[in-house]
């Protein structure tokens, strides 16, 4: 009976034994052929619960593993730009209303703006050089200008003003200069004037036709405006002075004739020389049409024809 038991042991260990999974080896091992290593995969996590009984557990479905990779960080982070900028862009906070104007004398705020434009807009997208440039081109009564921005939604400009001395009167075209020979339009109504007036024919630099509509350059020569200046406090009240190319400053004399001046040299004894022309003329009681002093030695009077 042993004998039997003993053969029945040795066949169950020996069925055993040939169901056992052979075991592979890494390495060098000499006549044996190299293992394969198995493809390993990732499996998903299995959760086992007790149920009170022992032995006896409850085994609920595997979970996923969730794993968050860069693009979807990237994806994230790209989406939270762009609402970031949307907010920027949008947000009444950020938005311009309307722009402070500092150095203005004749111009309206109201006038500069119109050109701006940046009401309602976001202050990310303005570009003070931009505005400066603007600014200087339809405004050359401007010496100069300044723009800055002050977050959230200001901006601040400074102005430096030319200040008109006299109107220049070209053909059709009205103008105001200054004492360094700028000149710019005329605006709106009821600004005050120089009471200083030349009526020209044209322009030591410019023909009428060629004096563009954005004036970036003087028209006169410094020295001319100098000299207008001074001939203006020297001759009768209500007298209109006028220029031509060719025979150069004079004025109307509210006495009834024409004065020419020619050139700006000696102006002070060619006014000496006029006041005594003046005075005798008076005495014998003779009314020119044209007195010239031109040349300080040569001087002369024209009767009308």
């Amino acid at each position: 009976m042993r004998s039997h038991t003993a053969r029945v042991g040795r066949k169950r260990i020996t069925e055993l034994e040939s169901r056992r999974v052979p075991v592979l080896m890494r390495g060098t091992i000499s006549g044996l052929p190299m293992a394969t290593p198995r493809r390993t995969y990732r499996a998903n996590k299995r959760l086992d619960v007790s149920i009170g009984v022992p032995g006896a557990e409850i085994r609920l479905p595997s979970l996923p593993q969730v794993q968050v990779g860069w693009r979807l960080l990237s994806a994230l982070l790209s989406l939270s730009l762009l609402a970031l900028v949307y907010l920027l862009w949008t947000a009444p906070l950020f938005l311009v209303r309307t722009a402070t104007i500092q150095g203005l004398q004749r111009i309206s705020a109201k006038e500069v703006l119109i050109e701006l434009d940046l009401q309602d807009q976001p202050i990310f997208t303005i570009d003070p050089d931009e505005i400066r440039q603007t600014i200087s081109t339809q405004f050359p009564e401007f010496r100069s200008v300044e723009v800055k921005l002050q977050f959230p939604n200001k901006v601040n400009i400074q102005v430096d003003e030319r200040k008109p001395l006299l109107v220049w009167k070209q053909g059709e075209r009205t103008l105001l200069v200054d004492a360094e020979g700028f000149a710019f339009p005329v605006r709106g109504e009821g600004n005050q004037l120089p009471k200083l007036v030349v009526e020209a024919q044209d322009a030591p630099f410019l023909s009428d036709s060629e004096i563009p509509n954005q004036l970036q350059e003087p028209i006169l020569p410094v020295d001319l405006v100098s000299g207008i200046l001074s001939i203006s406090a020297m001759i009768p009240d209500g007298a209109v002075m006028f220029y031509d190319s060719e025979r150069g400053l004079g004025w109307r004399d509210p006495r009834g004739w024409a004065v020419y001046v020619g050139a700006l040299k000696d102006i002070g004894l060619k006014m000496k020389i006029y006041e005594l022309m003046v005075k005798k003329l008076k005495k014998q009681d003779i009314k020119p049409a044209i007195i010239s002093i031109e040349y300080v030695h040569a001087p002369y009077y024209r009767l009308e024809r």
